[in-house]
């Protein structure tokens, strides 16, 4: 199974989730829920377009995998998180050479269940 098959089938099935970066939470843990706007794979590469604004391009990618209800990429050679704010402003960019990512359903959380 690739890679974007794995993420698409996460994504209908858990519709979005928060996302943790190597450094940490990106905004506040568990207040945004992004939604796959796009990923495309090939080359050692897989881009990743999260609510259109948030762009991941990983670079040597080892793994994407499933653990209950979280998804997780890594480990990783190279990592470029590009985004826009939200309501508009300047383009910003992280690079990042090691860790892993993770988007965490509210599922996870039972958030999402009561």
């Amino acid at each position: 199974m690739t890679f974007s098959t794995v993420i698409q089938q996460w994504f209908d099935t858990e519709w979005g989730g928060s996302m943790i970066l190597p450094d940490g939470w990106f905004g506040r843990p568990y207040d945004n829920q992004h939604a796959l706007s796009s990923v495309t794979e090939g080359d050692d590469q897989l881009t990743l377009v999260l609510d259109e604004i948030l762009r991941l391009h990983f670079e040597g990618l080892k793994s994407v995998r499933v653990e209950g209800h979280d998804l997780i990429f890594g480990p990783f050679e190279n990592l470029r998180f590009e985004w826009t704010p939200y309501g508009g402003g300047k383009l910003s960019t992280k690079d990042y050479r090691d860790g892993e990512v993770k988007i965490i359903s509210m599922e996870a959380t039972g958030v999402a269940t009561k």
